[in-house]
């Protein structure tokens, strides 16, 4: 799964859960952000959302539940080692 499909993901989930629109679910969620597996061996995704106090609540338990069924997603792109 893309950075770009989870935040979709998230967008669905909160949507069918919630309510509201989609593109102010697209905008509180925020990029998910893809890190270097090899320092985040848990999990390689994060997110930085904004909004409200419900939406930070409902962000956050989407949050839970989709980190454990999609853990990592593929990771940034490194330099190559020198040659």
């Amino acid at each position: 799964m893309t950075t770009d499909e989870l935040q979709e993901l998230f967008v669905t989930l909160l949507t069918g859960a919630v309510g509201g629109s989609a593109d102010s679910w697209r905008k509180a969620v925020g990029p998910v952000t893809a890190l270097p597996i090899v320092f985040h061996p848990r999990s390689n995704w994060t997110i930085a959302p904004k909004g409200s106090k419900k939406q930070l609540e409902a962000i956050g338990k989407a949050e839970a539940i989709i980190r454990l069924e999609h853990p990592y997603v593929p990771s940034p792109k490194t330099l190559d080692p020198p040659r």
